[in-house]
C-alpha cells in the first residue's frame, strides 16, 4: 500500500508538474497578447490624434484658399498661421510654402527657414502623391473618406513631431500652389495625452533605443524608416510567481486560482478595450468644439431616418449656413468665433424638440435631421431656428449681429438618398445666401437647373481661357465736343462655338464665383496693351475687378505688363468701381497709390451708382470720374436729371478730376453734356465696342464719329448688355 500511496504520490506530483508547467506555457502567451492589445490600443490613439491635427490643417488651408490666397505674394494669412483651438491639438509651428520651395508665411512670424526634414517630406508628395504613408487600420476605420492631407513624423531639431501637410486651393499637395504645414513637438504632454486615451498609463516616446524599457512600440516614417519608438512600464508577470515550480503539491490550486485570475485579467482587458473602442468611435462622430455629432454621424442619422420613415411620414434635412461668420473670425478673432460657434449650437438646441437630430457638419455650417407630417412643419422648425439665431450675442463684451441662410429638403419628394438630400440642401442654402442674408429656401428643380449651368459656363470658361479664345473689343470714347477721339474702352467678349454670344455679365460673375477672375483680368490686360501698342494718340481704358484690385500680386502683374508691352504708363487708365473702396477702404488705398506709383491714371467707374461718398473721393488716389448711364439716360426727359448731372460734374471739376459720361445714346443727350461741363463721353452715338482690327481701321483712316457703325461683322457682340 505504501508503495501505491508513494506511487500515486508520485504520479500527482508528476501531474501537478505537468498541471504547472502547462500553466507557465498557457500564461506565458498571454502576456504577449496582452502587449499587442496594448501596442493596438497605442496605435489607435495615436492615429485619431494624427486624424484631428490633419483635419485641423485641412480646415485652415481652405480658410486661406477661402480667402485668396496666391503663390506670388500671399493674403494676410497671421491670423490663419496663430494656434488656436484646444491646446492638445494646437500647432507649434506653421508654415506657408510656395510651390519652389520658398516660405510664403510663418508662425512664429519671424521664421526665415523652413525646416530640412519638412521640406523633404513636401518633395516627396509632390513628386510622388503615392508616397503617402499607408493608413493603418485602425486609422481606415476612424476615417471614411480620402481627403488630400497627408499627416508624418519628423524629427526637427532632433526633437520628434508631428507634421501635418494641406494643400491650399487644390485638390493634392501636387496640385496646389501652396502648401499649408503645421508641426507640433511631440512632447511627453502630447504622449500622456495619447496614453490616457489609450488606457497606457507611463506612456513614453524615445528616439534612442537605448533608453526604452519594457515593452516597446517602433514608429516610422512614409519612407519606413523608425522614427522612435512609444514604450511603456512592463505589466506584472501574467505567470505564475517561480515557486509555483517548487511547491507543486499547491499547484492544482495555483491553477484554478489562476486560471479564475486570469479569465478575470481578461475580461477586464478585453473590457478597457472595448471601452477604447467605444470612445474612439464617439471621437469620430463628434464636432470637438460644440459636443454635436458631425457631417459622418448626421449622414448615418439621415440614413436611419429614411429608412423609418413610415408612409405618412416625410424626413426633413436642414441646412443653416452662418452669414458673415467669416468677418466675425477676421475682425474679432478666432476665440470669440469658436465661442460663437458654441452659443449657436446651444440655441439650435433649445430651439428643435428632442427627437430631431442636429449637427455640426462645416465650420459655419450646422444640419437638423428630423421627421415631420408635412412640409409647413419642416419649414417652421427652420424658421424658429433662423429667428433664434438671428438674436444678438454678447461675446467678452462685443455684441455680435449675425444671420442664418437656411436651405431644407424633403424626404421623398426632393430625393429618396442621404446624399441626395444633403446635396440639394447644401445649395438652397448657399442660394439662398447670393439671394440675401437670413433667408430660408426650399430646394426646386429650377436650382439644380442653375447650378448645372453655372458649372457648364464654368468649364467651358477654363477652356477658353486655356485656348485663348476669348476676344477684346474697344469702344471709342471721344472728347467732349463729340468729335475727336482721345481714347478707348478694353471690353472682353465670348462667342462660344456651340452657345455663341455669351454676354459678360454671365461669364465675368462665374469667373469670380470659380476664382478665374485673375487669371481672365490679367488675359485682357496684356492683350489691351499689346492691342494698344497700333493707336499711339490715344489712351486705353481697362477694368478692374474689386477681386483682382484685393490681390497683392495685381500691382507686380500690371508692371510686368506694362514692361512687355512698352506703352507708355501715362496712356493707362485702370477702372475701378465703388465696391472695391466698400470692402477695406485702407488697403483699396494703399493698392491704388502703388499702381499710380507705375505711372498709370486711376478712374472711379459707374460713380454714383453703389456707396459714393465725398470721404473716398478725398482721401482715395484718383484721377477720373466715370459717370453711370443711369444718371445719363434720363436727359432730355427729367426735370432733375440734369441738376444731378451738373451736380456730379461740379463735384468733380472741384475735387481736380476730370469727367467721363458712359452710356450716350443721342445727340440731345450729348449736347447737354457738353454744356454740363463733361470732358469726355462714349456711348453707342460714337460707337458700339468693336474687335481691334476694325478699331485700327477707324483710327487710321482718321474717321469723324458722328453715329454708331455697324459691328465688324454685322453682329452685336454686346447681346444686349454693356458692362
Amino acid at each position: 500500500m505504501s508503495s501505491s500511496l508513494l506511487a500515486l504520490s508520485a504520479a500527482l506530483a508528476c501531474g501537478l508538474v505537468s498541471v504547472a508547467a502547462v500553466l507557465y506555457l498557457v500564461v506565458r502567451p498571454d502576456e504577449t497578447v496582452a502587449i499587442e492589445r496594448t501596442r493596438a490600443s497605442v496605435t489607435r490613439a495615436f492615429a485619431e490624434f494624427r486624424t484631428v491635427f490633419g483635419d485641423a490643417a485641412l480646415r485652415r488651408a481652405h480658410a486661406i484658399a477661402a480667402a485668396g490666397a496666391s503663390d506670388v505674394i500671399p493674403v494676410d494669412v497671421e491670423q490663419h498661421l496663430a494656434p488656436t483651438g484646444l491646446p492638445r491639438f494646437r500647432h507649434r509651428w506653421a508654415y506657408l510654402i510656395r510651390r519652389d520651395g520658398t516660405l510664403a508665411a510663418a508662425f512664429p512670424p519671424d521664421t526665415r527657414q523652413v525646416p530640412a526634414p519638412l521640406v523633404s517630406i513636401i518633395e516627396t508628395f509632390r513628386t510622388d502623391p503615392a508616397a503617402g504613408r499607408t493608413r493603418s487600420r485602425a486609422e481606415a476605420a476612424l476615417v471614411d473618406r480620402a481627403v488630400p492631407v497627408h499627416t508624418e513624423i519628423v524629427l526637427i531639431e532632433q526633437q520628434p513631431a508631428v507634421a501635418a501637410l494641406a494643400p491650399v486651393g487644390g485638390a493634392s499637395v501636387g496640385s496646389a500652389a501652396l502648401t499649408l504645414v503645421l508641426a507640433t513637438a511631440l512632447d511627453q504632454t502630447i504622449v500622456a495625452e495619447v496614453g490616457e486615451t489609450a488606457g497606457v498609463p507611463n506612456l513614453r516616446f524615445e528616439t534612442d533605443p537605448g533608453q526604452t524599457r519594457g515593452p516597446t512600440h517602433s514608429q516610422t516614417d512614409s519612407r519606413g524608416r523608425i522614427v522612435g519608438w512609444f514604450g511603456w512600464d512592463p505589466p506584472a508577470e501574467a505567470h505564475g510567481p517561480s515557486w509555483l515550480w517548487l511547491l507543486p503539491v499547491l499547484g492544482g490550486l495555483a491553477f484554478l486560482g489562476f486560471a479564475g485570475l486570469s479569465l478575470h485579467q481578461i475580461r477586464r482587458a478585453a473590457g478597457g478595450l472595448e471601452q477604447i473602442e467605444v470612445e474612439l468611435r464617439r471621437i469620430a462622430q463628434e464636432d470637438p468644439l460644440t459636443g454635436m455629432p458631425n457631417r459622418r454621424k448626421i449622414i448615418a442619422a439621415l440614413g436611419a431616418a429614411l429608412k423609418a420613415r413610415k408612409p405618412d411620414e416625410s424626413v426633413a434635412f436642414v441646412c443653416l449656413d452662418l452669414d458673415a461668420f467669416k468677418e466675425v473670425n477676421e475682425v474679432l478673432g478666432h476665440d470669440i468665433g469658436d465661442r460663437l460657434i458654441a452659443e449657436a449650437s446651444e440655441r439650435l438646441r433649445a430651439a428643435l424638440p428632442e427627437a430631431a437630430e442636429i449637427g455640426r457638419i462645416d465650420g459655419d455650417e450646422f444640419a437638423v435631421v428630423m421627421t415631420v407630417r408635412n412640409g409647413a412643419a419642416a419649414v417652421e422648425a427652420a424658421d424658429t431656428c433662423a429667428r433664434r439665431l438671428a438674436v444678438p450675442f454678447d461675446i467678452r463684451d462685443q455684441t455680435i449681429h449675425v444671420t442664418a441662410s437656411v436651405g431644407l429638403t424633403l424626404a421623398p419628394r426632393d430625393g429618396e438618398s442621404a446624399h441626395e438630400l444633403i446635396r440639394r440642401a447644401d445649395l438652397a442654402a448657399r442660394s439662398a445666401k447670393k439671394a440675401g442674408r437670413g433667408r430660408i429656401l426650399a430646394f426646386h428643380h429650377g436650382l439644380e437647373d442653375e447650378i448645372n449651368e453655372r458649372r457648364f459656363i464654368e468649364q467651358e470658361l477654363r477652356h477658353a481661357l486655356a485656348d485663348g479664345v476669348l476676344s477684346v473689343f474697344y469702344q471709342p470714347i471721344v472728347a467732349g465736343d463729340g468729335l475727336r477721339m482721345v481714347g478707348a474702352e478694353a471690353l472682353v467678349r465670348w462667342k462660344h462655338p456651340v452657345r455663341g454670344n455669351i454676354p459678360p455679365s454671365v461669364f465675368v460673375a462665374v469667373a469670380e464665383q470659380a476664382g478665374l477672375m485673375i487669371e481672365l483680368g490679367e488675359f485682357v490686360l496684356r492683350r489691351a496693351l499689346a492691342d494698344a501698342r497700333d493707336w499711339p494718340e490715344l489712351f486705353i481704358a481697362i477694368n478692374l475687378s474689386p477681386i483682382q484690385v484685393r490681390d497683392r500680386g495685381l500691382v507686380r502683374t500690371v508692371a510686368g505688363a506694362l514692361g512687355d508691352s512698352g506703352i507708355e504708363p501715362s496712356r493707362v487708365v485702370l477702372e475701378i468701381t465703388e465696391g472695391v473702396l466698400i470692402d477695406n477702404p485702407e488697403e483699396a488705398k494703399q493698392r491704388l497709390k502703388e499702381l499710380r506709383g507705375l505711372g498709370v491714371k486711376i478712374a472711379l467707374d459707374d460713380f454714383g451708382s453703389g456707396y459714393s461718398s465725398l470721404s473716398y473721393l478725398r482721401r482715395l488716389p484718383i484721377d477720373k470720374l466715370k459717370i453711370d448711364k443711369e444718371f445719363v439716360s434720363p436727359l432730355g426727359r427729367s426735370a432733375n436729371g440734369g441738376v444731378i448731372l451738373q451736380a456730379i460734374v461740379a463735384l468733380g471739376r472741384a475735387l481736380g478730376l476730370s469727367v467721363l459720361a458712359e452710356g450716350v445714346e443721342t445727340e440731345e443727350q450729348r449736347l447737354l453734356l457738353r454744356l454740363a461741363g463733361c470732358d469726355e463721353m462714349q456711348g453707342y452715338l460714337f460707337a458700339r465696342p468693336m474687335p481691334a482690327s476694325a478699331f485700327l481701321d477707324v483710327t487710321r483712316r482718321g474717321i469723324v464719329l458722328a453715329g454708331p457703325p455697324a459691328a465688324d461683322d454685322g453682329e452685336d457682340f454686346v447681346n444686349g448688355v454693356d458692362p
